[in-house]
């Protein structure tokens, strides 16, 4: 998951992140019928300056505070703001009244500015106690844990707010306290993006367990919270199609993973269509360019990726996609589109919607989508594609380097320990029964050699294979020949090698420039059973890739994917001596020096 975080959070304030408002520049707002008393309450209670809930106990009942209130949060008139273009965040006083518990890292509550929403870097109670006590007193004079307002979609009711914020403590106390769960939606991942003059929130590897421990929590008590749906804005979306509306949000991948595998157990249908159109959740996904959601889309229903929508042939999620790219690229050439609107497409919505496509790509996408012999903005439509294209294979030599390195970590961790190790161990040489320890000797590299032989149990090829499995999704040629030549790899590395010195290689000037050679174990077959050249790992997978572009070019040299597939290595050579035909790259055994085809179609 995300990195993790250690800071504390009760009894202080963290940080406000780029594009938050710290609690400085919100004000609250009640209309002129409220009490000063209420307008205290609010004010005391939303910067936690009140230090008991007697205190709160006391301005409700002596001094007639109103607890079932709603504020309205804006920015403050301090910052010069002018007044937002819609109406005000209006929330109940009980949500903010919960600490946000998740170092404000993910969003619980938000302000509209004249350019967006901000979320707000809300300050915790100086204990959970206290927290509780004051969530009692306010539900005690009256709060209602059910109160929303009716035009943000339940986002600023309490349990959603509790949600948000990973504050179990808050979740558990709402719902002792006979919260309602149905028809709430509180399954829907918190609010995440659009935050005003800033990237996406990141969150931590801490905040995303708590916040799946509450997910867990909810969906133990009410396994129906996984398949509701909404009722407002005239739709009928799933909780999937919500999060494939969130434009990748904060979350890890790993994260959304677990959300979705816990919503798929609990009966949620991830292939329904919603609307006269059947809109699946991946083509959501690619309307809002979500691909974290898209990457676990395509592990699940791979069909849906060439779907078409109902009544309309060729709109599949990869046009739709194509689509708001040509469209925001148009955007950040309109000179009067703002500038803070052309940042935000160039720093998410431009990245978020190649980030979905390249995830189409790595899920297997069919080359016969593409169509050359089309209008002219089909073709611009091609060329965006094919440039996401070249992008995943440029990205598969460090993918493949990454998997060599998982399924060696073990052993070079290892047979490093035994190299240090062996040396100074002692050993029994003398005659029996008086043996003398001494130190065991040792010529040039030989304890490297016993420490490597040794750590190769330890080497796992499967660690490999997930990595390659993690990055090309779908089944395909490439993805089988790239599991191939790294397993090859790995196994020769392992077992046939005498230290990891052998396998990075030796520094050598190739072509002009100093660089390793890594462990040369392919061979190429010449004619009959003679074997021409060797060629490493880095060859072979380099071979895949332009088998891979010229398989996507079909003919149509003008795209020139080919050219920007960079090789990176032995950039002096070309692609000549990544020159072989599958049929001929095999290995030579080690105990008949005979060659063995690999047999990689």
């Amino acid at each position: 998951m995300a990195a993790s975080s250690s800071r504390s959070v009760h009894g202080g304030t963290p940080p406000a992140p780029t594009g938050w408002l710290g609690l400085h520049r919100v004000e609250i707002k009640l209309p002129w019928l409220h009490s000063d008393a209420t307008r205290h309450l609010c004010d005391v209670v939303f910067r936690r300056s009140i230090g008991s809930a007697q205190g709160v106990a006391q301005l409700i009942r002596q001094e007639g505070a109103e607890a079932n209130v709603m504020p309205l949060l804006v920015q403050s008139h301090a910052d010069g703001a002018p007044p937002p273009p819609e109406p005000p965040m209006v929330y109940p006083l009980l949500s903010l009244a919960i600490d946000n518990m998740t170092g404000n890292t993910i969003p619980s509550i938000w302000v509209d500015r004249p350019r967006g929403m901000s979320p707000v870097a809300t300050r915790c109670w100086s204990s959970p106690e206290l927290q509780d006590d004051i969530m009692n007193a306010l539900i005690d004079g009256g709060a209602d844990m059910n109160a929303t307002s009716a035009d943000r979609s339940h986002n600023t009711r309490p349990l959603r707010v509790a949600i948000a914020a990973g504050n179990i403590r808050a979740v558990s106390l709402l719902l002792r306290r006979g919260a309602q769960l149905s028809g709430f939606r509180v399954m829907r991942l918190p609010f995440a993006w659009g935050v005003y003059g800033g990237r996406e929130c990141l969150t931590t590897s801490d905040a995303e367990r708590q916040l799946m421990s509450i997910y867990q929590r909810l969906i133990q008590r009410d396994s129906t919270l996984a398949v509701e749906r909404s009722t407002d804005g005239g739709s009928s979306l799933s909780v999937v199609d919500d999060a494939a509306t969130s434009r990748g949000g904060p979350f890890s991948q790993a994260f959304i993973d677990q959300y979705l595998d816990m919503l798929q157990a609990n009966g949620a249908d991830v292939r329904a269509g919603t609307g006269p159109w059947g809109t699946t959740p991946l083509r959501w996904a690619a309307m809002f360019g979500s691909p974290q959601v898209a990457d676990w889309l395509c592990r699940q229903v791979p069909a849906d990726i060439d779907r078409d929508l109902t009544g309309e042939p060729h709109r599949t999620p990869l046009n739709t996609a194509l689509g708001g790219l040509t469209r925001w690229a148009d955007d950040l050439n309109d000179d009067s589109r703002p500038e803070h609107e052309k940042e935000e497409l160039r720093t998410r919505e431009i990245p978020n919607l190649e980030a979905f496509i390249r995830t189409l790509v790595r899920a297997g996408l069919a080359p016969s989508l593409v169509r050359f012999t089309v209008p002219e903005d089909h073709r611009r439509r091609c060329r965006l594609l094919l440039t996401q294209y070249a992008a995943v294979l440029n990205e598969l030599p460090d993918v493949s380097m990454a998997a060599i390195n998982a399924a060696l970590a073990r052993q070079r961790d290892h047979s490093m320990l035994l190299a240090r190790l062996l040396p100074v161990a002692p050993h029994h040489d003398g005659a029996h029964p008086h043996p003398s320890p001494s130190n065991m000797a040792f010529g040039p590299h030989e304890a490297d050699a016993i420490g490597w032989k040794i750590g190769a149990f330890l080497h796992d090829p499967s660690a490999a294979v997930a990595v390659i499995d993690r990055y090309l999704i779908g089944d395909s040629q490439l993805r089988r020949r790239v599991q191939a030549a790294v397993s090859h790899f790995v196994k020769s590395a392992a077992t046939q090698t005498s230290s990891n010195r052998e396998v990075v290689g030796d520094m050598a000037n190739v072509g002009g420039v100093t660089g390793r050679v890594p462990l040369q174990c392919f061979a190429i077959r010449g004619s009959g059973v003679q074997v021409a050249r060797m060629v490493g790992v880095r060859e072979v997978v380099h071979r895949a890739r332009l088998d891979e572009a010229a398989r996507w070019l079909d003919g149509a040299a003008w795209c020139g994917l080919t050219a920007g597939v960079v090789k990176g290595f032995n950039e002096h050579l070309g692609n000549q001596d990544c020159q072989f035909a599958w049929q001929q790259l095999g290995h030579i055994d080690k105990t008949t020096r005979i060659f063995v085809a690999l047999g990689i179609e």
